[in-house]
């Protein structure tokens, strides 16, 4: 690159910015910096803007979105080893650190060694699923391994709550970061199955860096959940993090949260059924009771109109005074026209009246045998009628302890929008009514 000579020619600011961003560039394209991360601020755009310093100077650095995939996400004083270039950007004059791939320091040896543990533990068929045992899908109390005043636990409890609060959860508090917290883990895993205490186990955490869910990938927890009689549930971090516990656990949840709606789901789906189940019922109830009250009905019309029937049926039937004072009417009109004494009248009226009395009482005795008949007849028709009334009364539902309210016209009530306070309605139990005024009523 060419030599610029300050006493030989004069540069603008934009001609000198643009000399120093190429010599940067070229000359500072490929760097390794250790340091520690201050001021992180991430941006709305995606990017990663902090500084990174030592004792004695800093610098200005920024992570791409484009980058961050494999990166953890760094947090203030996280001692970071980076890789980048220089970049100067010449219309501010400013000199940044771009970086390309970053990790906190320490943390390669320690994936290095969760992967090679891995490895081994697959060896053993500790991954195999053919091993691994299904959620119950009745679940009456959750075991929860965490620590007990972080998010996840939070979590869990509230899900739980909402989806399924009649499942007990059980806490068994332990530490979750640390170099402690493997032992602490394990042991509470330990002792859940010692006593039986829970039909599944959720162990897990929230999210962090690689060293804070270390413990989660130790052998100790590994070994516990291996050992475990009661089926496990690995929930730890987030959608991108995979500790060992996820691989060799029964089951893997992205977080806690998506842990606890795994394990509610048998519980919710039950009580979602039962939900549909009584609404069903409710409605069936209803369309009964006032099919039941069409039928009553149309029996009282019935019976009513069966009453009326019998009634003419009676009167058309003459009695034996009437009929006796026709014969004599018809008997007078005869003797009348043959101009008979009134002896030979007085006797053939007597015949013929001792005739008509033997007719009449033959005729009697066929109409009274008729009309038994026909009363007998009517009578079981009414019988079975009544029989149809009862059979199709909602009374035989009363009779179980259901109720018809009715409003003062008789009308029933199906619904509490078809009453107004003040009202004056009628309850129909089995054995009688009862008589009330609408004070207050609420919509549930």
């Amino acid at each position: 690159m060419a030599a610029y000579d300050a006493i030989g020619r004069t540069l603008t600011v934009t001609e000198a910015n643009a000399i120093i961003r190429d010599t940067v560039a070229e000359l500072f394209s490929e760097l390794t910096i250790e340091g520690e991360v201050s001021g992180f601020r991430p941006s709305s755009s995606g990017h990663w803007y902090f500084t990174l310093k030592d004792s004695q100077a800093a610098l200005d650095a920024a992570v791409f979105r484009s980058a961050q995939y494999s990166m953890t996400v760094p947090r203030n004083g996280d001692l970071v080893i980076a890789k980048g270039s220089l970049s100067y950007y010449a219309k501010n004059g400013r000199l940044s650190f771009v970086i390309r791939s970053m990790r906190i320091k320490g943390e390669g040896s320690l994936l290095e060694m969760i992967e090679k543990r891995k490895d081994y533990y697959r060896s053993l068929g500790y991954f195999d699923e053919d091993r691994k045992r299904p959620i119950p899908d009745e679940i009456r109390r959750i075991g929860v391994v965490t620590s007990p005043t972080g998010a996840a636990i939070r979590d869990v409890l509230n899900i739980t709550r909402r989806r399924a609060p009649g499942i007990d959860i059980i806490i068994f508090p332990c530490l979750v970061q640390g170099e402690e917290a493997a032992g602490s883990i394990a042991a509470r895993i330990r002792q859940a199955n010692a006593f039986a205490a829970a039909d599944v186990l959720i162990v897990g955490r929230g999210g962090g860096s690689t060293e804070d869910l270390a413990p989660f990938s130790d052998p100790a927890v590994i070994e516990a959940i291996h050992e475990s009689t009661i089926p496990v549930v690995s929930a730890v971090g987030h959608e991108i993090d995979w500790p060992i516990s996820d691989y060799v656990a029964d089951r893997r949840a992205p977080t806690p949260s998506a842990a606890a709606e795994l394990v509610t789901e048998g519980a919710y789906r039950r009580a979602e059924r039962l939900r549909n189940v009584l609404s069903t019922l409710s409605s069936e109830m209803r369309t009964r009771i006032w099919r039941a009250d069409s039928r009553l009905r149309r029996a009282e019309s019935f019976k009513g109109l069966l009453a009326g029937r019998i009634a003419r049926a009676k009167a058309l039937i003459p009695s034996t005074r009437e009929l006796g004072h026709a014969l004599t009417m018809r008997l007078s009109l005869r003797l009348s026209e043959l101009g008979w004494t009134e002896e030979e009248a007085a006797r053939a009226m007597k015949e013929k009246a001792e005739s008509r009395r033997r007719d009449a009482e033959a005729m009697m005795k066929e109409s009274k045998a008729a009309l038994t008949e026909r009363i007998k007849d009517a009578k079981a028709r009414l019988s079975m009628a009544e029989r149809e009334c009862e059979a199709l009364s909602p009374l035989s539902i009363l009779s179980r302890g259901y109720s018809v309210t009715m409003d003062g016209s008789g009308h029933v009530i199906r619904s509490i929008s078809e009453a107004r306070n003040r009202d004056i309605i009628r309850t129909r139990v089995s054995d009688g009514e009862l008589i009330a005024r609408v004070e207050d009523s609420h919509e549930l």
